[in-house]
């Protein structure tokens, strides 16, 4: 009692000392609680932006999901929507020869005659033109690039879409013309024993020549060059007595052909066959056609056999594309006079279709067949269904794709016209 009355404390005046242990701990572990609640906020962020991206990735692929489904959808419905007539954009009058002929080129078409060549925007408006005398005139496009060249004749000319970009003057007849994308020109040339495949550049200059004889090689039936010019696939036929034969080869003039004769990497042999059209459709993939037969070659640098079709039927007409390969067949002996096959560059079976009317034109228009005469215009998808059959109301001579389904040009005898389809 004395001791409490007295006020002093039993421990010698050190009564603060238990406390500044437990404000000692107390501190540590508001300290610890701190630290610990930081690393709670730091995990629970990290969480946070994990579900935040995560949700954001749902939303993307869900987003791109619709897309794709829409692009899908309305693909669909465009490569499947009929047409039953069309409507007439633009009328330009004819001014020119009734000889001349038209074809489609980049963003238009080119007229060309006798006296000249002009490219024109499908407005008809002129981007250029240029004169000269030829006898047989006949064109060669790849790219943006054409050439004209008069067969039998000799001079050739290229363009591209802004005008002349080179010219050639030969000292033999050119047989057949063939262009670069970049303008350069394969010629072949006829001499009394040999024949000669020359290149070009735009300046005119010879940039290689190939000598063939007719006793060695054959005679050239027909060529054609890739895209970049460095390499050239063409069709010798030989006869010997009663035997033909058909020798396809390649060339090489990049680097890869000049340890190579003649800068020859490669070469197939047709027996008893005569294979009349080579082309390259794109720079590594040729197709050589033969009466029965199309093989379709794939060549980096040497040349490769990687496809056989044959072919039951008479070919009465072949056209490529970039993707595509058609053949129209005889068909007479089982119904519709004419069949329609087409396969893709690889070879694979894409559709086919026969029909009853003879068309004087069959071509490719992107992921379309499109087929005319003077009087119809036929247009199937490459399912082979038919999406429009439309007469003309007056006589035409030449559809030219404009490089969108449903809008062409359309030459008659009096007018070139755009026209869309509906």
């Amino acid at each position: 009692m004395a001791d409490i009355i007295s006020g002093k404390s039993r421990f010698n005046g050190d009564r603060n000392a238990p406390v500044k242990k437990v404000i000692s701990i107390n501190r540590e572990m508001a300290a610890s609680t701190e630290d610990n609640e930081d690393v709670l906020d730091e995990a629970a962020v990290k969480r946070k932006i994990r579900r935040y991206k995560s949700r954001v990735a749902i939303v993307v692929t869900i987003i791109i999901v619709v897309i794709l489904a829409a692009v899908y959808i309305v693909s669909r419905v465009i490569d499947n929507y009929d047409y039953s007539s069309y409507e007439i954009t633009n009328s330009v009058n004819r001014e020119d020869i009734e000889s001349s002929k038209y074809i489609a080129f980049a963003d238009g078409y080119v007229r060309y005659s006798n006296d000249g060549i002009s490219y024109y925007k499908n407005s008809g408006k002129v981007i250029w033109n240029q004169t000269y005398s030829m006898q047989n005139p006949k064109v060669s496009i790849c790219g943006n690039s054409i050439a004209v060249a008069d067969i039998n004749g000799s001079s050739a000319y290229s363009f591209n879409t802004s005008g002349q970009v080179g010219k050639a003057d030969t000292s033999m007849p050119i047989l057949q013309i063939e262009v670069s994308d970049s303008g350069k020109m394969a010629a072949v040339l006829e001499d009394n024993n040999a024949n000669y495949i020359n290149m070009y550049d735009t300046n005119g200059e010879k940039i290689y020549s190939v000598k063939t004889t007719l006793s060695g090689d054959g005679y050239p039936i027909d060529i054609s060059i890739s895209s970049d010019a460095k390499k050239l696939i063409a069709s010798f036929i030989k006869v010997s007595g009663d035997e033909i034969k058909t020798n396809v080869v390649f060339y090489n003039f990049s680097d890869v052909g000049k340890n190579e004769t003649e800068r020859v990497v490669g070469g197939f042999n047709y027996d008893d066959i005569i294979v009349g059209d080579v082309k390259f459709v794109n720079d590594t993939t040729a197709v050589a056609v033969g009466e029965n037969v199309v093989s379709i070659y794939k060549i980096k640098e040497y040349p490769s056999l990687e496809h056989t079709i044959n072919i039951d039927n008479e070919i009465q007409k072949i056209f490529c594309s970039d993707q595509y390969i058609g053949l129209v067949l005889d068909n007479s002996e089982s119904g519709d006079p004419y069949k329609l096959v087409v396969y893709n560059i690889s070879g694979k079976h894409i559709f086919d279709t026969t029909f009853g009317v003879q068309y004087t034109d069959i071509q490719f228009d992107g992921k379309s067949v499109v087929m005319s005469n003077a009087s119809t215009f036929v247009l199937l998808n490459m399912s082979g269904k038919k999406l429009a059959d439309i007469s003309f109301d007056m006589p035409v001579i030449n559809v030219l794709p404009t490089g969108a389904r449903g809008s062409y040009t359309i030459v008659n005898s009096k007018y070139i016209q755009s026209i869309k389809l509906k």
